[in-house]
């Protein structure tokens, strides 16, 4: 197998793939968020909750859209890729094919279901829906590129992506700002632009290490067929994260949207930890022969669980000070929310974590349970809990949802692959690798001593 550009960096530093895999997506994705974290506060403050409601409603339903088109045959490409490199021309034609195809098909109907029916929030028109589409279309087209660098652990150059993508969408929503003036339409589609050149970089990445083939028709039925088994759970698993906003957006009033969003994109800090381990792990479970996948799942959740906890305190302790300071007065509503996401971030890592490696080990079936359980307990509470009490309601069926998720996905790993119940909070040696792959870029700022 081809070594990777984050092979080298890994062994140099004494650090094993997963490891440097995580931190690189990690900071990457606290890099990203600032820029995000800045296009959200900008929305925020210039279009009130009403308006970033319906901004968010825009953004969400396009990911949604986007990932419900894929049939799994992402996470497909992604094992098929790190397992036969051979293949790897004809899986990534397969890929671009694929997605663009299922994406402008998804994102037809669903500008003519919304259009015909009416049913879209108020604050959605014609134009509106347009950049939906375009936002699908370009969500979908990204997917294909991501899901192939992730599958031949190109993890470094994903990480430079994800960072710097949200700094262009800041860059965008704030010269719409300090010029024509911010709408909710000009905000959508700053969004879909930034989407647009994410995939295109994407895409173009992706063709740079490996050469193009043509489509090979069985392969994509095989791909399929792979990807339908775990699309249910993989569908889910994305739900999870935006179908309470969606909900929200025709049971609830847009200024409650506006709460909950600002506290879901402050929260999701804490998930970006366990997410790029998740997607570190994939790639490594696939390749790694089955009597050490265990070993290596339980190091990975250890490792997660360990540095989620401590980011947990440090976001309730301070989570409550900075929200209104940051996002003014108006959205002093999204402290309860926000607290009541916290402890959902413990489910969330078991889930993320126990379903790739299920999905690595070549039971992307089983790997569904996790996420199809948090997606039923969450729906049902979100009708139960957004009309008497908006985005708090929406926040605790959040956490509980994720919470039931996570330890289903567990026993469902533990299941195939006995371990004893000691062996998840029990230190081993080398949990501590992702702590010390974290601190890495903290430690190339110290200054070096000059030999006396």
């Amino acid at each position: 197998m081809t070594v990777t550009a984050d092979k080298p960096e890994a062994a140099a530093r004494g650090w094993d793939p997963l490891a440097a895999g995580s931190a690189n997506l990690f900071w990457a994705k606290i890099g990203g968020n600032g820029g995000y974290f800045i296009a959200v506060l900008i929305v925020a403050r210039g279009l009130g909750p009403a308006g970033r409601g319906t901004v968010a409603f825009i953004t969400v339903a396009a990911l949604v859209v986007a990932h419900v088109s894929g049939l799994g045959v992402g996470e497909a490409t992604t094992v098929l890729s790190a397992r036969h490199p051979a293949r790897r021309p004809a899986l990534l034609a397969n890929a671009l094919g694929f997605f663009l195809g299922s994406g402008m098909t998804a994102a037809t109907l669903a500008f003519l279901g919304l259009a015909l029916t009416g049913i879209q929030p108020a604050g959605v028109g014609t134009p509106e829906l347009v950049i939906l589409w375009l936002g699908i279309v370009f969500c979908a087209a990204g997917e294909a590129g991501y899901s192939f660098l992730v599958g031949v652990e190109r993890l470094r150059q994903l990480a430079f992506i994800t960072g710097c993508a949200s700094w262009v969408y800041a860059g965008l929503v704030f010269v719409l700002w300090a010029g024509p003036g911010l709408t909710v339409g000009r905000a959508a589609l700053a969004w879909t632009a930034t989407e647009a050149l994410r995939a295109i970089v994407l895409i173009a990445l992706s063709s740079r290490g490996t050469i193009l083939g043509l489509p090979d028709w069985k392969l994509l039925a095989d791909e399929i067929g792979f990807g339908l088994r775990l699309w249910v759970g993989s569908l889910a698993r994305f739900l999870n994260f935006r179908t309470d906003q969606i909900l929200m957006g025709f049971i609830a009033t847009e200024a409650a949207l506006g709460f909950y969003a600002v506290a879901v994109n402050v929260s999701e800090v804490l998930l970006y930890l366990p997410s790029s381990a998740a997607t570190a792990l994939l790639p490594l479970i696939a390749r790694t022969e089955p009597a050490r996948r265990g070993e290596e799942t339980l190091r990975a959740f250890r490792s997660v669980i360990f540095v989620t906890a401590a980011g947990v305190a440090v976001a309730a302790l301070l989570g409550p000070v900075l929200l209104p300071v940051v996002f003014g007065d108006a959205f002093d509503e999204s402290i309860i929310p926000f607290l009541w996401l916290l402890p959902g971030t413990f489910g969330f890592a078991a889930s993320a974590l126990f379903s790739n490696a299920l999905v690595g080990s070549s039971s992307p079936g089983l790997s569904s349970l996790g996420p199809m359980v948090s997606l039923l307990v969450g729906f049902a509470l979100d009708l139960t809990l957004i009309p008497p009490f908006g985005a708090t309601g929406a926040a605790a069926a959040a956490s509980v949802a994720f919470l039931v998720g996570g330890t289903a996905a567990l026993l469902t790993y533990r299941r195939i692959s006995p371990f004893p119940w000691r062996a998840i909070l029990v230190p081993h040696r080398g949990d501590l690798d992702v702590l010390a792959a974290l601190a890495g870029p903290f430690r190339r700022l110290r200054p070096r001593r000059e030999p006396a």
